[in-house]
């Protein structure tokens, strides 16, 4: 009973926290845009968008400590794989979540954006590549938003599922042999 309770209960926070940890991403995602429609750009934008970076990878490695912390905490008979497993499956589901919504915001939210930056990277290489070479990029940024979305949930699945490993290795877990008893002679 005890291991099905786990199971359930991993697959419930596991949804709910990979739809919040998608969500921060989402959000990273469009305060850049925002950024760039307010026009803020050089030193300062740089400098501002590696705060929001370095902010957003801390605030997520402390709430994936905190979640799995908070699920031993309320699973004390749970092992370091119970907890592995719940990180590989918020990661898992963050990924998605935020692959979908980057994928969306290519092609429908600001397509006009993203049109704008492939017509650029074209001018640009039009200046030093073949009229072949050049039909041949347009052909391969139509296919942008799936590289996008592959690359985008390839990159999030790894970076969760390794900070998982990491994570549940600290967070104190039920030892499997502390029932273990030498037989005396």
């Amino acid at each position: 009973m005890e291991q099905g309770t786990i199971r359930s209960d991993r697959w419930n926070e596991a949804a709910k926290y990979g739809l919040i940890f998608g969500a921060i991403s989402a959000a990273y995602l469009y305060i850049g845009h925002i950024q760039v429609a307010l026009g803020v750009s050089g030193a300062f934008a740089s400098i501002l968008g590696f705060v929001l970076w370095a902010g957003k990878l801390t605030g997520c490695i402390m709430l994936m400590k905190h979640v799995m912390g908070k699920f031993y905490l309320k699973h004390p008979e749970s092992v370091t794989s119970d907890i592995f497993r719940l990180g590989v499956l918020i990661a898992l589901l963050s990924a998605l979540v935020y692959s979908v919504v980057a994928v969306a915001d290519m092609l429908y939210v600001f397509p006009e954006y993203y049109d704008a930056v492939y017509t650029a990277v074209i001018e640009e290489y039009a200046k030093v590549l073949p009229a072949q070479q050049v039909d041949e990029l347009r052909t391969v940024l139509v296919d942008a938003p799936k590289f996008t979305f592959i690359g985008n949930f390839i990159y999030c699945f790894l970076f969760g599922t390794i900070l998982s490993l990491i994570l549940s290795r600290n967070i104190h877990s039920k030892d499997p042999f502390s029932n273990y008893k030498q037989d005396e002679q």
